[in-house]
């Protein structure tokens, strides 16, 4: 069975009040639950734990890795982040750096 720290509670509570907030995908205000977002969770909350800076690139391809690119695709090249994906990113790394000892 792992254990989970409650450091890392806290990290994964902090990602999923984050992407909530900024609800890439809209889907929140119609009914989506809150976990909504876990999967990605536990993407950036492996990342932060890495070390890996959580650069727009960085959000830009886990979020294609999940939903695809505009179009739905997640074949063929990266579409460069949204402004959205950015703000996102600027706040995770916010969240990474208030939790650089693990």
């Amino acid at each position: 069975m792992d254990t989970v720290t409650p450091e890392y509670a806290r990290l994964r509570s902090a990602i999923t009040e984050t992407l909530n907030a900024h609800d890439l995908l809209g889907v929140l205000p119609h009914g989506a639950p809150e976990t909504e977002y876990d999967p990605e969770m536990g993407d950036f909350a492996a990342l932060i734990t890495a070390g890996t800076p959580n650069h727009p690139e960085v959000v830009a391809t886990v979020w294609r890795k999940w939903f695809g690119d505009s179009q739905g695709d997640s074949t063929g090249e990266p579409e460069p982040p949204t402004p959205a994906m950015e703000a996102l990113a600027a706040d995770l790394q916010d969240i990474q750096s208030g939790f650089v000892n693990y």
